[in-house]
Order: C-alpha cells, then structure tokens, then sequence
C-alpha cells in the first residue's frame, strides 16, 4: 500500500486509510464511489454496520450514509434494510460525531436521529483493546436503548469526520467533538 505523501495533514491518513477500509470492510460495500469509514459484521447474526461516505469526502459535495443490513451466504450484501438518510444532499448535517473518554474507556462515535429513535455508530476502548463495538438504538420517548454489537474490532476512519459534522451535545460526558 502507498500513500500520497505529498499531501499534508488528514489527507495523508485519509489516502492511506481508504485502502485499508476496503481490505478490512470485508464483503460488505458502500454504493458506488464510497467508502466506509465504519464497517462490521453483527455478532451471531448475518447484518452488517456500515457509515459511508465519498472519496474524498469534503463539504460541499460529500455525504454520509448510515446503511444496515443482511447478508447472502458467501457474506455478501444481500438487502439494506436501513439507510439514512434517503436524500444524501446536505447530509452532513444529520450526523454528531465526538471522541470522548470517560472513566478510562475511550469512545468514537456517530449519531444521528431518525424519526422516535437516536442510533448511535460506536466503538469503545481500554487501552488499545476494544471492548464494545456496534450500533445503539435507542427510543426517545420510551428511553429504552437496543445495541446490535459486531462480531470483530472494526476500524472507524471518525477523524475524517472532522471538521465536517456536528459536534454531539447528547454524549455521557456532555457536549463532545471529534479530536
């Protein structure tokens, strides 16, 4: 693998990651010309987790997608039973992100709301070892939340989210960014 290094800043991380991304991301795939910046296959389960987005991603012309969904017997997509959102224009706007640490774990995550429900795209850590991975759903009237875990330690490329969506003022710790 071979970075552009004549690039500075994210933009080396962000051509170095796409290629993993795409390694690790497995059978799952993004819709043509993205990428994904969080990918897993659920636990006990034939889903998957995905967040997309283009390549490169920037204001003015990128997007991203939360899809969810099942897969065929080779572990391939087989149907997306959730994408958000279903106009990607201005879809930026309709993801908090933040990076967070609290009580020694250290938390990367994605929120968005989609209608009585927040789903939040996450990955928790002690140390370099992830402890918790997947999607919380959770009920806002009813306060109940449902997590979908993944069955391997993603990889979430968040920090290309910086910059580019909201901070998250509904984290554990309070209002939180991407670092």
């Amino acid at each position: 693998m071979r970075c552009h290094t004549a690039t500075i800043g994210s933009r080396v991380r962000y051509g170095c990651s796409i290629a993993l991304v795409l390694i690790s991301a497995g059978a799952q795939a993004c819709d043509g010309g993205a990428v994904a910046l969080f990918a897993c296959e659920v636990a006990k389960s034939r889903k998957f987790i995905e967040l997309c987005a283009p390549s490169p991603l920037d204001a003015q012309s990128g997007y991203l997608v939360y899809r969810f969904g099942s897969l065929d017997e080779q572990g391939n997509e087989k149907t997306v039973e959730l994408e958000y959102p279903a106009d990607r224009s201005g879809s930026l706007k309709r993801f908090y992100a933040a990076t967070y640490t609290r009580a020694g774990v250290y938390t990367q995550s994605v929120r968005f709301v989609s209608g009585k429900f927040d789903y939040t795209v996450f990955t928790r850590a002690r140390g370099m070892q992830t402890i918790a991975a997947g999607v919380e759903a959770r009920d806002r009237q009813r306060g109940k939340t449902s997590v979908v875990s993944c069955s391997e330690r993603p990889r979430f490329y968040i920090s290309e989210l910086k910059g580019l969506v909201g901070c998250d003022r509904e984290t554990p710790v309070g209002p939180a960014c991407v670092q």
